[in-house]
Formats: C-alpha cells, structure tokens, sequence
C-alpha cells in the first residue's frame, strides 16, 4: 500500500529536481527599475535577489511598498495543489478572465489585511508577484490590474 504513495512522491521529486536544473539560465531579477516605474508608477530600487519558496526569488521595494517575485518549476502536479499546499486555510483565487497563463489574484484569509497579488503558470513555472504596503480596496485593485500587465516570465 505504501509504494503507490512513495513511487508518487519521487516522481515529483524527480521532476522538480529535473525542473531545478533548467532554472539556473532564468533571470533571477527579470525587471529593471525603469520598466518597474513606467508599468507601475513607482520608482523601485534594482532588484535584490534571494532564495524564494518556489525557487528564485526577487525584492524590488519603493517608497514603503515591496514587490517580491517568486518563479520556479511546478513543485506539484498542479498550481492549483500548490497554492492550496503552501497557502493558509481560508485563502480564495480569483481567476483573471481569458488570461492565457491561468493567472489569479490571491485573497487572504479572514483575519489577513488584503494584499494584491498574481500567481500564473508558463512554460512549467509557477510565478507568484506579491506586493505589500498596499492598503484600501481601490488601491489593491489598481495594483492587481498592474500586475497582470507585466510582462510574464520565464
């Protein structure tokens, strides 16, 4: 009864380790501060890149706000199982309309202030944006209509 499970999970491991090696050529920061300002209205900082969850990570931050992109292979079968596995209880996708990446915005949880946020799948990545520093409905929303007019990586 175990090895169905067990042969599952190297199978993910496997992929994601396959997955991994092709990241390396991705860019870890993908935006310059320029194309940051005219897509967003902001004057960010260069990127600082990091470890991330999925995989490569980047902080751009400006006047108080913090936009964090996180983009690595599909570390589950699906990018629905993936935010449902590494997302609190309660938090909802709202799917943005004929978008050809799948994308959605996330909503927190109750408890949680709201944040604007995208999440796509390309190419066998997931990408997540997150931007905090954010506060009031309108202004998220605006956000949330910038972020899906970036241009999409990898």
């Amino acid at each position: 009864m175990l090895r169905k499970p067990l042969a599952l999970v190297l199978t993910i491991v496997a992929a994601g380790a396959a997955a991994m090696a092709q990241a390396a050529t991705a860019p870890q920061c993908p935006f310059a501060p320029d194309y940051l300002k005219t897509q967003l209205g902001q004057s960010f900082a260069a990127g600082v890149p990091e470890n991330g969850i999925l995989g490569k990570a980047c902080t751009y931050k400006a006047n108080g706000i913090k936009l964090w992109i996180d983009a690595g292979p599909m570390a589950a079968p699906s990018s629905e199982m993936w935010r449902k596995m590494s997302s609190p209880p309660g938090t909802k996708w709202q799917a943005v309309a004929g978008d050809p990446d799948k994308a959605v915005h996330e909503t927190p949880p109750a408890g949680v202030s709201p944040y604007p946020a995208l999440s796509y799948e390309r190419s066998g990545w997931l990408v997540n944006i997150t931007v905090t520093g954010v506060d009031g409905k309108a202004a998220i929303d605006g956000w949330n209509s910038k972020l899906v007019k970036l241009r999409r990586i990898p």
